[in-house]
């Protein structure tokens, strides 16, 4: 379960304070394909940042599996972010000078995992999400936009997260590749039992998820539950 409870978020902004986040609360079953919604201000990047502990709330707490994460020292903050969740951005965040195989061994080698077993790991999550052949040898800007959110997602995947947490992950791609995206995400919250929140403008992305958070002026402003 993933729980927010009164989070606030606020930034100084020419000597004027304003709530990115104010005061949202809410849950997302373990297992669930959430989706946040909302024009660009409304805080839903800010949300996400802070459920994944890449930003510290003002006020509130988030619980992740029982873990209040807004409670964890820096140091168990990194360790939270590296082994139960996995971030995918609109942008892909490949390291442009590493194979699209070596980009997803590359969290494992941080994790400590030994060569083989490396290599092996990377190797499965890239075929499930898809590639295999000679594109594992390619660089990301030899891939397709769609291929580099696949290289994006096996590495997401690598060490195994409760939590997949995808910033405007289709929003680089065309139609076609953005459909694939969203149902490979679609995919793991059956096959692997993970949470997926995605942040999205989106409405066809937005309605494959099984709730739907709309945000307006950093508040939860409607929640549409399909029924988890």
């Amino acid at each position: 379960m993933l729980q927010v409870k009164d989070v606030v978020k606020r930034f100084k902004s020419g000597g004027e304070e304003i709530a990115a986040v104010d005061g949202v609360t809410l849950e997302i079953p373990d297992a669930t394909f959430a989706s946040i919604v909302g024009s660009s201000g409304s805080g839903k990047s800010t949300l996400l940042a802070l459920m994944g502990a890449l930003d510290a709330p003002t006020s509130g707490t988030i619980h992740v599996g029982g873990v209040d994460v807004t409670a964890l020292s820096p140091g168990k903050q990194v360790a939270y972010r590296r082994s139960r969740i996995g971030f995918v951005f609109q942008q892909y965040n490949l390291v442009p000078n590493l194979t699209a195989l070596e980009n997803v061994m590359l969290p494992l080698e941080f994790d400590g995992v030994k060569g083989a077993e490396r290599k092996d790991r990377a190797l499965a999550l890239l075929r499930q999400v898809g590639l295999s052949g000679a594109k594992l040898g390619r660089l990301p800007g030899k891939l397709s936009g769609g291929e580099q959110q696949r290289v994006s997602i096996a590495r997401a995947l690598a060490n195994g997260p409760e939590v997949i947490l995808a910033d405007e992950p289709t929003g680089n791609l065309d139609s076609r590749n953005g459909k694939r995206i969203v149902t490979l995400l679609r995919d793991l919250v059956v096959a692997k039992k993970t949470t997926v929140v995605v942040v999205t403008h989106d409405r066809g992305v937005a309605n494959r998820a099984d709730i739907t958070f709309s945000m307006r002026d950093g508040k939860i402003v409607h929640t549409k539950n399909r029924g988890v």
